[in-house]
């Protein structure tokens, strides 16, 4: 459903960011994204998952990195110089200092979005990343499972 049909929606539609990874995104609310900021420098440590790019300094706290690609057993696309990371809110208590970032290809493009605009399930290797797809103008978006994610960050 294009996000111009919202209207015709009894559900109230929510801003939120499209995250730009490969050919899709990461479809989060504005609200759970804390900042966008460039890619700095990334400290590894031994023993991490492969979807863990590894921990970076922000605002004097170290917070790990997810490449969701990794996670959903995706390709990388290739490094561009319009990369970044959004800073994410956790939405539970599970990780702390309470952020995280994920690297994303380019900056994020706001979006109305609202339940009802989902058009499919998760694909048999997402399903426990990812809640549900939405397609939008802007690009197939998934909507993370984020208490998932954030329990696999945790451990």
């Amino acid at each position: 459903m294009p996000e111009s049909e919202l209207a015709n929606t009894d559900a109230p539609p929510v801003r939120c960011m499209y995250l730009p990874l490969g050919d899709y995104g990461l479809l989060v609310p504005s609200a759970g994204v804390a900042e966008i900021v460039e890619l700095s420098p990334i400290r590894k440590t031994d023993n991490m998952p492969d979807w863990i790019t590894g921990y970076m300094s922000w605002r004097g706290v170290d917070i790990p990195l997810v490449a969701m690609e990794r996670a959903l057993e995706k390709p990388l696309p290739p490094a561009g110089v319009r990369g970044r990371i959004a800073v994410m809110h956790t939405v539970g208590n599970a990780l702390r200092p309470g952020f995280y970032g994920i690297v994303i290809q380019r900056l994020p493009t706001v979006v109305l979005a609202n339940e009802r605009m989902l058009t499919s399930s998760p694909d048999a290797g997402e399903v426990d990343w990812i809640d549900g797809v939405m397609e939008l103008e802007v690009g197939r978006g998934l909507v993370p499972a984020f208490d998932y994610l954030e329990q696999r960050l945790a451990a």
